[in-house]
């Protein structure tokens, strides 16, 4: 299952989506086809955030209630920085 990190990471991405596809609802150049085809994509980034919510709030739960543990993983760096 995803940590916490990684579902406030995919929330926040499907948020930038949802953004974009909101800006392009409100243009004035849209036609009938391109209007309905927004409000789709539009009523799917609004199912997907939702259940990305409320895995969002059961990890929160299950973490606080000892029940599961928060996967973090430990970042390892593979170069070097020096020149």
């Amino acid at each position: 299952m995803y940590s916490i990190g990684e579902l406030v990471d995919k929330l926040s991405v499907e948020n930038l989506k949802i953004f974009r596809v909101r800006e392009q609802l409100h243009s004035d150049n849209l036609s009938d086809e391109e209007y309905v085809s927004l409000n789709n994509k539009m009523n799917i980034l609004n199912q997907n955030r939702s259940v990305l919510s409320n895995l969002l709030d059961e990890k929160v739960e299950k973490v606080i209630t000892g029940k599961e543990k928060n996967s973090i993983l430990k970042m390892v760096k593979t170069y070097s920085t020096e020149e």
